[in-house]
């Protein structure tokens, strides 16, 4: 499990990263007007503290009481359960790591994008209507998450590929790197990565998910793997162009942190 970060981390990480994805957004800007209006920095900001230090260790917590339920289901203590589950051999825990690792990004990704299906539909779409809430789309509105969203997606991931028997060191060495690519998928940049459009998830390609035009509307939801949208019939991504408008249709969400938090809770809410 990744060690949770501090307050002075993620206040450098904020300065660093500033700096990085200004220069990449002004060199290759996919909507140039969008960098000089951009709106709701307090918002955002007020995000990137707030995750990675409360949404996370809400994520942390569901994961051990899914862990708890799965132990008192089965009858036995959690330390019996986390020695069956990580002592016992498996088709997965018998291939060697060079295998395991591909094999773990893609499975993830396929149980994330049913999980992210999932959160667009009315049930519960208002917790994940946060993340698509921001009408600028650049890599600091990534970090806009409602805990039940983080949470229900990771206890979706990571159990199946746990009991499975797959080795959760394969997968440490990435983390920081798919922290980044998260960041860079929301970048206002107009990468496409071309050939490989259809093998790794760019920027653009994230972009028309995050679309509120009515042709781009629950298209992508691949995180790293766009093939998986081919596959589900729901990639969307049109040569030469790039979505004009975001954020959520209809009323916009409240534009304070506790006002979203609490949005999913409230009666008077729409898809």
């Amino acid at each position: 499990m990744d060690r949770a970060p501090t307050i002075i981390t993620l206040f450098v990480s904020l300065l660093v990263l500033s700096v990085v994805f200004w220069a990449v957004e002004r060199a290759a800007p996919g909507d140039r007007g969008q960098r000089r209006t951009r709106q709701e920095t307090t918002l955002d900001l007020a995000y990137w503290f707030f995750t990675p230090l409360v949404t996370r260790l809400v994520t942390r917590v569901a994961l051990g009481l899914a862990f708890v339920a799965i132990a008192w289901w089965q009858g036995m203590a959690l330390d019996d359960l986390r020695r069956i589950a990580t002592s016992r051999q498996t088709w997965a825990s018998s291939l060697p790591i060079v295998v395991q690792v591909p094999l773990i990004l893609i499975l993830a990704d396929v149980l994330a994008y049913w999980t992210h299906r999932w959160f667009h539909g009315r049930r519960l779409w208002a917790f994940h209507a946060v993340h698509h809430s921001s009408t600028t789309v650049d890599w600091l509105s990534s970090v806009r998450l409602h805990p039940i969203n983080d949470a229900v997606a990771r206890v979706v991931q990571v159990l199946p590929l746990y009991w499975m028997g797959f080795d959760g060191r394969a997968l440490a060495a990435f983390v920081p790197f798919l922290t980044f690519y998260a960041l860079l998928l929301h970048a206002n940049v107009g990468w496409s990565y071309g050939p490989l459009r259809f093998v790794v998830a760019s920027p653009v390609f994230h972009r028309w998910h995050h679309t509120s035009e009515e042709e781009g509307r629950d298209k992508n939801f691949a995180g790293l793997f766009p093939f998986i949208d081919l596959a589900f019939g729901t990639f969307y991504m049109p040569a030469g162009r790039q979505p004009e408008r975001f954020g959520v249709s209809g009323p916009p969400l409240p534009a304070t942190l506790w006002g979203q938090l609490s949005y999913p809770f409230r009666p008077t809410r729409s898809r």
